[in-house]
């Protein structure tokens, strides 16, 4: 079976590590560790915490083996019509994640399934698993960056009670793909950089190699509804949500950088309720399912907002 993962997601242009199911322990007790010493901030763990799933789904009751994999993540926009402006709204990668999700899942499915085992969808904190698997790296601005990627990887974990790391026990190395030991946690490269440091919109990123504050992140208030008062610079804003500062300047993302696609345009009528409706209800159903075709309805609270710092 693990021929036929390793086959099949090659294939689809994926990377990936296996390792036993037992490793959430050991990235539960990291997320201890790191609140311990006060270097997460214990009310932004409290917000996310309640979706994490630390004992896997209820539908997957035995859990043996976790899949991670990544996948190239282009950087998309959309385009609003406000009267005679045409605004081009960036949206960064990650975000539009449902087909990518689909695709993994199918592709494990296709070989899992007939052999009689579940596969199933864990929400778990993915960076650090990537990085925890050999996957990854963190960079200093602490995204994940993959090799011939660069952070622009899109990350998906699965959980199947298949095993297929031989039932070994040992979290310490991966079970395929140069079953490389995970020791590199931040990416060499960045210990003589400081290029994310200095092009950062709210100087988030510690010079001394920390981690990054969140709650200070844009990205934290593009995805957060509520104002921002007097804390951002007009010339902070960049994205329809999140933030591309420190990926854009980053010299290992170079060979990665392309031109946006296109993958949306709302016209005028779309753009005026967008702006002058912040709640999802509050809009027709033709535009909320416009919107969750590009995975956006979620954050549709502060589309409005964010379009308009964009605009000025």
């Amino acid at each position: 079976m693990l021929q036929a993962i390793d086959k099949s997601l090659r294939e689809a242009g994926l990377s990936y590590r296996v390792v036993p199911a037992e490793l959430v322990v050991e990235l539960r007790h990291r997320i201890d560790e790191l609140l311990g010493w006060g270097s997460l901030s214990g009310s932004l763990y409290k917000a996310y915490a309640s979706s994490l799933e630390w004992d896997g789904p209820a539908k997957l009751p035995v859990a043996r083996s976790l899949i991670v994999i990544a996948g190239p993540a282009p950087t998309y926009a959309a385009i609003f019509h406000a009267g005679q402006r045409r605004v081009r709204a960036i949206i960064p990668p990650t975000y539009v994640s449902s087909s990518f999700r689909a695709l993994c899942r199918r592709l494990l499915e296709e070989v899992l399934v007939p052999a009689g085992f579940g596969v199933e969808r864990p929400r778990l904190p993915v960076k650090l698993l990537a990085v925890r698997a050999g996957l990854g790296e963190y960079g200093r601005n602490d995204l994940c960056y993959v090799a011939d990627m660069g952070s622009f990887a899109r990350l998906e974990s699965f959980v199947t009670d298949a095993d297929l790391v031989g039932g070994s026990g040992d979290t310490s190395t991966v079970a395929v793909d140069g079953g490389r030991r995970a020791s590199q946690i931040r990416m060499s490269r960045c210990a003589e950089c400081d290029k994310c440091v200095v092009a950062c919109p709210t100087r988030c990123i510690p010079s001394d190699g920390s981690l990054v504050d969140a709650e200070r992140c844009l990205t934290y208030f593009n995805e957060n509804e509520g104002a921002w008062g007097d804390r951002l610079a007009p010339d902070a804003h960049n994205s329809l949500v999140g933030c591309m500062r420190c990926q854009q300047i980053c010299p290992v993302n170079r060979p990665y950088l392309r031109e946006p696609e296109i993958i949306a345009e709302f016209d005028e009528m779309e753009t005026a309720m967008i702006l002058d409706h912040p709640s999802l209800d509050q809009l027709p159903e033709s535009l909320r399912e416009k919107l969750a075709d590009f995975d956006l309805d979620g954050y549709s609270g502060v589309l409005g907002r964010n379009l308009r710092a964009l605009m000025g």
